[in-house]
């Protein structure tokens, strides 16, 4: 018999001496990729410093120059640098900001969006889950989270919110101020239950074989050796087992309860609270869900966010390249608060009804995420592109962030979503087994409807953000952070509050002075632009927006001190401004010409569109100026006046036309010139055998004639026909008509008038010949050989 086991043995000995050398070789990849970490750390801790005093030193030459350099008046101090500083100005706040990944970003360095882990899509293609499960998902307080139902993970605005992530203040520094997940967004969007016990324990170390029995236990099946790997288990063993055996309508209640643990180990693994790995669930976590009733009562909530809070603080650094957390949170949060990045729903879908029980009792309504379940409308919202989300962010203003996206529908949530009410604002550490985060809602007290002062400081204690399980087996968490368990216990203690306000936080408010000085407000540098693709104008706006602020204040000093600033040291400190300004905006070329003062005559007349020449004949006999008006189109249907309805009268009222008219009446007419009929006959290569009765005539640019010099700019005006006055009283025409050299502005008044009201009385009656020879005069080269073949044949 001895001879028969001892294979056995032999080979079991040899298994697990490979398991524990796998082991053995994990963590040694792990230790040195955490050495690596460590190293690159500190060179990016010693680079920052290093360029700090460089800084510090080329302020220190500066300062040490003559007087005569430096200049000595007030007003040029306070603008020898105007470039774009993006904060922090003073650094007693962020003082990781050297090794913060917006530094990075600063100095030009380009990143792609980070890779967001999850592995939960198997969860979601089970579809309508039974619902005694459901039942049984009430009772562990995760109902809400599967109500809410799957979404999709945008990576780059989630990469952008990573980029304004503070690690020092567990706060999202916008432009607007400080903003946060908080205990209030988890409770409202998931309905996790917040107000309970820490999510925290002994985590025993166990053999292989001592977690395939609690599995047997617990789950109701015995996974393979080879799907454990070092107290986790991976994901793909529990779907295979449980989409083999799905559960039976007329299953016992201990089947139903492993069929319900599985599905919560597949949010916790994959959604929640999942693993750096992406595959795999820690089966830590599967004792506290022995009893659905005693889970319940766990803080399931503040675990969730003290694993997205160490899950951000970690992705800040420049060298990572990927996150990993409860980011479907994050996202909805970002939804909620910010129109400007929010895309618009469509139509919820339709949810079958389903009932428990024998009595027929409906299941409750899901959370407040769940309404994002939806199909989105991208007009507006373009998403997935990381360098649009961070210029969004750039260019926030006051009014594009909501504060309080929930107070007009809290009263409506259903009672999972409001169980935690009363602990949202307390300042205490979220506790996740090894994870210990801090909360401090004290310092967004906006999001609460309550007035934010300047916050007292905070120390979210980075040395927490080293300590984890690995190399910390069979370690009681509970007595390992003792004093922050403690102070979880007295949360209902630290609960802050302060008096409600209602409306936007003034741009002079003294907590807006302290955070402007303490944040960093832009993140894309304006001196860095790529060859392609979208150009962020974050920068160039706050630039401007800087460039004037200064100027405006060098202004008004100047204005305050008098005599005691001389005028040519604040015209040079104008003109160093403004060149500072359109260099940062890449729109220093402007500096090499003058640019034309001239400002364009405000447009009266409404547009309706181009005139159109109209081909036929003439009318013998008719109206000279019909006939001409006819073919120039000189009528109120082509243009629309402010006085056309006005009653027509001897006198026409002005018309303000704007500077180039013939972009209004003719667009693709030649630029003209007004001359007088005396000056006509010069003109040898034009025929103005009809100039007696006309007083102004009009010749292309380029002939020899030199134009009026009494106008300011070159003009361009139409051909326009003067009646005769000698069958008229000169009371009914405009005095445009009896000046021999009229106004450039009076001949488009006349014309606008002509134009609005065209009367028969303004014009006199030719013979055939002399009116044809005028059409001559009127039309375009092209069109002469066709008159003239016309006549011929008339």
């Amino acid at each position: 018999m001895a001879t028969d086991t001892a294979p056995d043995e032999k080979v079991h000995t040899h298994e697990e001496k490979i398991e524990r050398l796998e082991h053995t070789i994990d963590y040694l990849k792990k230790a040195i990729e955490d050495l690596q970490r460590s190293q690159d750390e500190q060179m990016q801790h010693f680079e920052g410093r290093f360029q700090k005093l460089e800084g510090m030193q080329s302020c220190s030459t500066l300062a040490k120059q003559p007087k005569e350099f430096r200049g000595t008046k007030v007003v040029m101090d306070r603008g020898a640098n105007h470039d774009l500083h993006p904060g922090p100005i003073d650094e007693s706040v962020l003082t990781l900001q050297y090794d913060h990944r917006s530094t990075a970003i600063w100095r030009g360095q380009e990143f792609e969006p980070l890779t967001c882990r999850r592995c939960d899509g198997a969860f979601w293609r089970l579809g309508e889950l039974d619902s005694r499960i459901q039942c049984l998902m009430i009772q562990a307080g995760f109902y809400g989270v599967y109500k809410a139902g799957h979404i999709q993970l945008d990576h780059a605005l989630i990469t952008a919110l990573v980029e304004r992530w503070r690690q020092e203040t567990h706060t999202f520094h916008l432009p607007v101020g400080e903003a946060t997940v908080t205990l209030q967004d988890v409770s409202i969007m998931w309905g996790l239950p917040i107000d309970g016990e820490p999510v925290t324990g002994h985590d025993i170390a166990r053999t292989t074989e001592e977690w395939q029995e609690m599995c047997e236990e617990l789950l109701g099946f015995r996974p393979p050796l080879s799907a454990f790997d070092s107290g986790r288990l991976k994901l793909k063993s529990i779907e295979d087992h449980f989409e083999v055996e799905p559960l039976q309508p007329d299953a016992p209640d201990h089947v139903v309860q492993f069929f319900a643990r599985a599905r919560i180990l597949q949010l916790l693994g994959g959604l929640l609270l999942p693993d750096a790995s992406n595959n795999k669930v820690k089966l830590m976590f599967l004792p506290l869900l022995r009893d659905f009733e005693a889970a319940g009562k766990l803080s399931w909530g503040s675990a969730v966010l003290a694993s997205l809070y160490r899950a951000l603080c970690r992705a800040t650094k420049s060298n990572v390249d990927g996150v990993c957390g409860p980011l479907v949170l994050l996202q909805l949060w970002a939804w909620e608060r910010i129109p400007l990045i929010r895309p618009e729903r469509l139509a919820p879908r339709q949810q079958p009804p389903f009932f428990v029980g024998d009595r027929d009792q409906p299941l409750p309504a899901g959370p407040y995420g769940a309404r994002w379940d939806v199909g989105f409308k991208l007009e507006k919202v373009g998403m997935h592109v990381l360098v649009v989300y961070r210029d969004m962010l750039d260019c926030m203003k006051d009014d594009q962030f909501v504060w309080q996206p929930y107070a007009d529908i809290i009263t409506s949530l259903p009672d999972c979503c409001l169980s935690g009410r009363d602990i949202w604002q307390t300042v205490s550490p979220l506790i996740c087994f090894d994870v210990v985060e801090l909360h401090y809602p004290n310092r967004v007290l906006r999001q609460f409807g309550q007035h934010q002062g300047i916050p007292a400081e905070c120390d979210t204690i980075k040395e927490l953000h080293s300590v984890d399980r690995r190399g910390r087996q069979n370690t009681d968490w509970v007595q390992h952070h003792k004093q922050y368990v403690d102070m979880w216990a007295d949360r209902h203690a630290r609960v802050v509050c302060e008096s409600p306000v209602d409306g936007p936080m003034d741009y002079s408010d003294p907590y807006m002075i302290w955070y402007r000085r303490i944040t960093r407000l832009i993140i894309g540098n304006p001196a860095n632009r790529t060859d392609s693709g979208y150009q962020g104008v974050g920068g160039v706006i706050e630039l401007m927006a800087q460039s004037l602020q200064r100027i405006y204040y060098c202004c008004s000093d100047a204005i305050d001190q008098g005599g005691e600033v001389s005028r040519s040291d604040i015209l040079r400190e104008i003109q160093d401004l403004c060149k500072h300004a359109l260099t940062g905006a890449h729109e220093d070329r402007r500096l090499t010409l003058r640019p034309d003062l001239a400002q364009p005559a405000p447009i009266a007349a409404t547009i309706v569109g181009p005139s159109q020449v109209k081909r036929r004949r003439p009318r013998r006999g008719g109206k000279m100026g019909l006939s001409i008006g006819d073919r120039l189109a000189f009528n109120s249907a082509d243009i629309s006046s402010p006085y056309a309805s006005t009653p027509s009268s001897s006198l026409a009222p002005p018309y303000h036309s704007p500077t180039h008219s013939h972009e209004v009446f003719t667009p693709d007419a030649e630029p003209y010139v007004a001359l007088s009929a005396s000056a006509a006959p010069e003109v040898a290569h034009e025929d103005f055998s009809s100039a007696e009765h006309l007083g102004t005539v009009a010749i292309p640019v380029e002939s020899k004639v030199e134009p009026d010099t009494s106008l300011a700019e070159p003009v361009d005006t139409m051909n326009v026909a003067t009646p005769h006055v000698s069958r008229h009283d000169s009371s009914s025409i405009p005095p445009v008509l009896n000046t021999t050299q009229p106004n450039i502005l009076e001949l488009d008044n006349m014309v606008g008038a002509i134009a609005t009201e065209p009367s028969t009385e303004m014009f006199v009656t030719l013979n055939s010949t002399v009116e044809d020879d005028l059409i001559m005069s009127c039309l375009e080269n092209s069109q002469r050989p066709k008159l003239k073949k016309r006549k011929a044949k008339s």
